[in-house]
Parts: C-alpha cells; structure tokens; sequence
C-alpha cells in the first residue's frame, strides 16, 4: 500500500500542474509599423495586475510572437519596445474563460509619432470646440503646433479663438503663420480684417474688400468701429468719423456709429450736425439714454426750448436722474451768473415738475436780474412756497430780499417791510443784508 501511495503521489501533482496551464490563454501578438507591415524584433514586457513580470521576450524578425497569460480581472500592461521608436504600451484583458485571441499593434517611427501626437491634439481640440469649450480648446491647438508646425488649420483655430476673446494682439502671430502656409479664405476675411486692422497691418484691405466680396460686410462693421475708436483716441476725429461712417455703410443698424459721430460733433459744438447723427441713433434704438441726454442738451445749446422740454420727458423716461443733470448744470450756469443759460434748464426742470423749488428760485432772481418783475416774483413767490423750510438759508433770504425790492419797485411798503425784514432775519451778514438795510431805512 505504501508503494502504491508514493507512485500516485507524483501523478497527482502532474495532473494539478496540467490545469492550472490549461486555464492560461493563448494571445497571437503581431507588431506593425505605421504602413502595416511586419516589424521585428521588438522587445516585449508584460506586467501582471499586480506589477510584477511575467513575461519578458522579443517578436521574431515578423513581429510574431505567442505569449500565455492566466486569466485575471484587471487588466495586464504590455510594453512594447524598439530602438528608433518611442516605447509604446498597452492594456491587454484575459477576462475568466476567454479564449485565444490575436492582436495586432502598432508602432511608429519617432517622426511619426511626433505628427500623431500633434494630431492627437489637434483632433482633442476639435472636440472641445464642439462641445463649446473654446477656451479648453486653446492650449491643446498650441500644443498641436508646437509639436507640429506645419498644421495649417491648428494656426488659423488658435486665430479664430484669440479674435472671438477679443485678443486681437495674441492672434496676430497665428494668423499670419497661417497665411505663410494657406492662402486667406473668404469665410474667415472679416477675421483677418479685424487681427490686421488692430496692427495696422496693410493686409487689412485686402481682407475687407475680400469679406466685402463674399457678402460679408455686416461682418466687418465691428472691426471698423473699432477702428473709428482708436482714431478718436488719437485725436484725429476726422478720421473717426470717416471710420464710423464706413461702419454704418457695412452695418446701417450699427447704431453706436451714428452715435459716436453725434458725439464727436456735440463735443465739438456743431450742434446741428450732432442732432442729425443723434435722430439716426434714436431710430435705431430709442431708449439710448446717451442720445437723448446729447439730443437734449443740443436742443438747449441752441435755444430750442420746446424741443429740448419734448425730448427731455423722453430722457427721463428711461433715465429717472436726468432731471438732476439738469438741475447741476443749470446751477453751474447761475454761479456763474450766466442767468440766460441758466433760464433755460430751469424752464426745463419747471415744464418736468412744476414744484421744482430750486427751479422756480433761479428762474425768479434771472428774472428779477432782467427786471421782467410779473415772472420774478411768480417764481420767487413759488419757491417760498414749495420749499419753506429750505436747508439752503442763503437762499430763503436771498429770495425775500428779491421779493423786497420788487415790492419797494412796486411802491408796495407793506410788502416790502415783510420781505426785506425776514431776509435780515435769516440772514443779517449776508451778501445783500446792506443793501435791505438801506431799502428798510428809506420806507
């Protein structure tokens, strides 16, 4: 029996031995370059799950080689190597039962590998383009023509990605790399116009006329407002107008233009002209505050009361603190004692809001100042009125020391004794307390 035991012993361990192999897969490894054809010897490593080798060995001269791998649930890592070739790996699954299997792979010669990763990248960027990631899109493109410079269409996207962030300056370079390589298309003209006007480079006008032809002239309407800006800045409105005029011809409902040439001319007092730029503004966009603040003020400049009252209600309408631009600049006029400009602001601010108390007293001491007695003491009288109380005192007893005067002009002595009274009352150092004093005297 103990003999027996011994000679099955062996057989035993044998059979184990054979299973465990038996459960191993066959995988047919072919290495190809990148044309397809047989490339051999290459240098063959596979890590197991767990790290560590388990095969290690080389594809004969037709890039053949048979490898058995045990099943396993992570994947194995196969790392293919050859002299003039960048390492390449792998993944390879030997999931639980699979059977035999092939694979094919495939290296590239070092140039090669260099073009595929610059259009790996680029491809990647595409992507993200695609799924409106522009701006994650960017640095792989530049990636691309790091590696490769030669991809036309990488430069031309790194332009086009630059222009629509407003980076005029960054896109200069790629636009002109592209055009080292591909002639200027017509679809993308209205970009190259707008990276070249911003240098001032002369290839600009060649694609405006370029865009122009292609029907894409509206396209062209920013860069050339933009170009209209800078000229401003420089001081050459002349030229800005001339620029902001063409960009209106390309773009006739780029209403900025319009209101950029009033601008200009309402800076420059041509209050007329600005008026005619400003109307074309408003029927483009009819709530634009900045029109109808410069429509307002044009119509005053000019003495248009009625019109600039008109087009003041609608500048309020969509600005509420327009009355108060109105009200400092009309104060401004009146301490510099220009009472005729002052007026007419004020008359504005009364047609707005017949209690405007600040109104009604400049409008009477202006007219108090061009002795039209029946206008001064109405408003003078109305601002005592809606304003009794007045935190400005200067103000409260300038206004009875008016009233006074036009009383003892009137030979009213009743009246004038009340006025001219309470004006030395709230304020007896004032500017005319002398003068009140004197008038009191002689009643």
């Amino acid at each position: 029996m103990q003999k027996l035991s011994r000679s099955v012993l062996p057989l035993a361990m044998l059979l184990v031995a054979s299973a465990a192999f038996a459960q191993r897969s066959q995988l047919e490894l072919q290495v190809v370059d990148m044309n397809g054809a047989e490339l051999g010897p290459v240098n063959v490593t596979v890590f197991a799950p767990t790290g560590e080798i388990v095969v290690q060995d080389a594809t004969r001269k037709n890039g053949r080689l048979r490898i058995r791998l045990a099943p396993a649930e992570e994947p194995y890592r196969m790392l293919l190597q050859k002299e003039g070739y960048p390492d390449r790996e792998l993944e390879v699954e030997i999931p639980d039962g699979s059977r035999d299997r092939s694979l094919t792979a495939q290296l590239w010669d070092e140039e090669a590998a260099r073009q595929q990763q610059a259009i790996d990248a680029f491809n990647e960027g595409i992507g993200k383009i695609q799924a409106g990631d522009a701006a994650g899109a960017l640095p792989l493109f530049e990636q691309a023509v790091e590696i490769d410079p030669t991809i036309a269409a990488a430069h031309r996207t790194i332009a086009a990605i630059r222009h629509n962030l407003g980076q005029l300056d960054e896109a200069l370079e790629p636009a002109r790399r592209y055009l080292e390589m591909e002639p200027m298309p017509p679809d993308f003209a209205s970009m190259f116009f707008d990276i070249f006007a911003a240098a001032g480079d002369p290839r600009a006008e060649e694609a405006k006329q370029m865009a122009i032809e292609a029907g894409m002239g509206a396209d062209l309407a920013p860069g050339v407002f933009s170009q209209g800006v800078q000229a401003v800045r420089s001081g050459d409105d002349e030229r800005a107008i001339e620029l902001f005029r063409e960009a209106a011809s390309l773009n006739p409902r780029l209403h900025q233009a319009y209101r950029n040439i009033g601008t200009i001319y309402f800076n420059d007092g041509q209050f007329e002209e600005a008026l005619v730029e400003l109307d074309r503004t408003l029927e483009i966009d009819p709530r634009n505050q900045e029109a109808l603040r410069m429509k307002y003020f044009s119509f005053a400049s000019l003495g248009r009361l009625e019109d600039s009252i008109e087009v003041g209600k609608a500048w309020i309408a969509v600005n509420p603190t327009a009355g108060r631009q109105v009200q400092f600049q009309a104060q401004q006029f009146f301490d510099q004692e220009a009472f005729g400009n002052a007026k007419l602001y004020d008359q504005s601010l009364i047609a707005w809001d017949d209690n405007h108390p600040q109104a009604h007293f400049r409008l009477g001491v202006a007219y108090r100042r061009s002795a039209d007695s029946g206008p001064a003491r109405e408003h003078l009288t109305r601002y005592l009125e809606s304003a009794p109380d007045d935190e400005d005192v200067e103000n409260l007893a300038r206004a009875h020391y008016e009233l006074g005067i036009l009383a003892v002009n009137a030979s009213d002595a009743a009246a004038a004794r009340e006025h001219l009274s309470k004006s030395l009352e709230l304020d007896p150092e004032g500017e005319f307390a002398d003068v009140a004093r004197a008038a009191l005297d002689q009643l």
